[in-house]
């Protein structure tokens, strides 16, 4: 039974009587305003203190089904501590409409046996109402009571949360009269119901009696034990199915309940730009990082061949981290030749100290941003992300720069998806110009501290024209302190090629942080955890989210990879 249950083509008469239609109405309304002072049903949620003092009904058992004018008195008994206390007055609240019942008193106190009585006169109107009575130290106290000329009708609710959750420890059940299921949403607590029962257990039936024979929406929950909603569902009960006749149990189909996302949410961007081996300023972080540098560059400028094939076997191995070790022989490795040489001069050690100091802003970057839901689970969701900050650190300072100015760093429009606790914010373009940021980290917490006033291109053609060996100096040096550790032919052949392998490492430190072509320079796609942990159905945390994507730069482009952490904006 999903969604409707039928037989044949029930009559609602009551749903078609002038008189009876709008008096039904008038009680769920009056019922789910009452609820918010008192609660309806016979389910009371439990209070946060535990209550000194209990109050319990004695007779008439609730549910009480009365006849027209019929007459029945209610027994109460109030206990503190377990003992019969005299003299408390009780309170009685009565939600009737007009015309479905009257109580003898509005108050009553209690005689030695801790005992109170009032009398209840049913109207003659088809009602259902409660009342509330209530008593110092002690929780509220709920009757329901239905009153009408026919005889009364009982529903049995199958609920099994078990296929929902394993945290689904207990069962709820609640009875709308004359309402749909379109009308009665998931809510963190069942409310406005006009009956309710709970039972312990993940799947169980719930039986409810003395009902007036009238159309009904079910609504079946399971929660964990603290109350939380785990799964919902939904049907529509004729009032066919409450004559006791029939007897059919209904059952209640249970979903996941998944949290809403709408909001805004303070995201935390940690971005980490996946670099190829052999990238310029990370390889000057390694040991002996001026060599591997140039080496690199001129293995490239070389080309496939035997002297490359021979350099390449006379360097260590590669690490994890785009570092080389020593080769077998480190009087012949190229990366420690070189490295010596160009350590020897000015430059090269400023060059690399620039480096150490600057990478940590390449290897990581945390932006701050903001994203906005809005919409329906159908046809979807609309989504708005926009970037507010950068913040950029080196070994020993950093910097928040504000994107607030950056050309677009804006996207609108997304279409979001949701499946189960998870978000998704798809592929979306993006212009803040993060290399022009990176030269600004550079220039502002880099080079002006240390007073160099070259760039890092220009600093690494230097330290290579500096370099000497015996007589010679520049790429010349570098050809003879390399070719002295290996078989010819080897001279006349690494010159030429340390000319362009230095512009091309020199080019390769100046392209990271140099300006991308005028266009969306970033592109993000955010898979985002939503995490619910005060059960209101509404998202407040974003956690273990993960970021993909690209930026360009002024040739190519780097992906990144990433992690994303938030908060809900507690902004109305």
């Amino acid at each position: 039974m999903r969604g409707q249950i039928q037989m044949g083509k029930p009559k609602r008469q009551p749903r078609s009587s002038p008189i009876r239609v709008p008096l039904r109405r008038a009680l769920l309304a009056l019922c789910q305003c009452v609820w918010l002072f008192v609660g309806c049903g016979t389910q009371v949620d439990e209070p946060m203190v535990t209550p000194q003092a209990q109050l319990s009904l004695v007779s008439s058992p609730s549910p009480l089904g009365l006849s027209y004018g019929e007459q029945t008195t209610l027994q109460f008994r109030y206990l503190s501590q377990g003992e019969p206390q005299a003299g408390v007055t009780l309170k009685l609240q009565l939600d009737a409409a007009m015309g479905g019942g009257t109580l003898s008193t509005p108050t009553a106190v209690t005689n030695d046996l801790g005992e109170a009585s009032v009398r209840l006169v049913a109207g003659a109107v088809e009602s259902a109402f409660h009342i509330t009575v209530s008593a110092p130290l002690a929780a509220d106290l709920v009757v329901d009571v239905a009153v009408s000329r026919f005889a009364f009708g009982a529903l049995r609710v199958l609920l099994d949360a078990s296929t929902v959750s394993l945290g689904a420890l207990q069962l709820r059940a609640g009875l709308y009269p004359d309402a749909f299921c379109s009308e009665l949403p998931a809510t963190p607590k069942l409310s406005g119901a006009l009956r309710s029962q709970r039972q312990n257990g993940p799947r169980g039936e719930l039986s409810f009696g003395t009902l007036l024979i009238q159309p009904y929406a079910v609504v079946g929950r399971g929660e964990d034990q603290s109350g939380r909603l785990l799964g919902y569902g939904c049907v529509e009960v004729p009032e066919r199915l409450l004559r006791a006749d029939l007897n059919i149990p209904v059952e209640v189909p249970l979903s996941p309940v998944t949290v809403s996302p709408v909001g805004s949410y303070a995201l935390d961007l940690k971005v980490l730009p996946q670099w190829p081996p052999g990238q310029p300023w990370l390889a000057l972080t390694c040991g002996r990082g001026l060599g591997l540098t140039l080496v690199d560059a001129l293995l490239l400028a070389l080309g496939p061949g035997d002297l490359a094939m021979r350099l390449l076997s006379a360097r260590g191995a590669l690490d994890a981290s785009g570092c080389r070790a020593d080769g077998v022989m480190p009087s012949s490795d190229p990366d420690r030749i070189v490295d010596t040489l160009l350590q020897a001069t000015t430059a090269g050690p400023t060059l690399a100290a620039v480096a150490s100091e600057f990478s940590p802003a390449l290897r990581e970057q945390n932006l701050k941003s903001e994203l906005t839901v809005r919409g329906a689970r159908s046809p979807g969701f609309v989504g708005e992300h926009s970037l507010q900050s950068l913040d950029l650190k080196t070994l020993s300072m950093n910097q928040t720069y504000s994107l607030v100015g950056a050309p677009l760093p804006l996207a609108q429009e997304l279409l979001l998806t949701q499946r189960g606790d998870i978000l998704q914010v798809p592929s979306h373009e993006l212009t803040i110009r993060l290399p022009r940021l990176w030269q600004k980290a550079l220039s502002e917490l880099v080079l002006a501290p240390r007073g160099v006033t070259m760039t890092p291109g220009q600093l690494l053609a230097a330290a290579v024209a500096a370099a000497r060996y015996g007589t010679q100096s520049g790429c010349l040096a570098i050809e003879s302190a390399i070719c002295d550790q290996q078989m010819t032919p080897c001279r006349g052949l690494i010159q030429p090629a340390c000319l362009t392998a230095a512009m091309a490492a020199s080019a390769g430190l100046q392209a990271v942080v140099t300006d991308p072509p005028p266009a969306a320079d970033l592109r993000l796609l955010l898979s985002l955890r939503l995490s619910d942990p005060d059960g209101s159905l509404q998202a407040e945390l974003i956690s273990d989210g993960v970021l993909t994507g690209d930026a360009s730069l002024s040739s190519g482009s780097v992906k990144l990879r990433g992690s994303v952490q938030g908060v809900r904006d507690s902004k109305p």
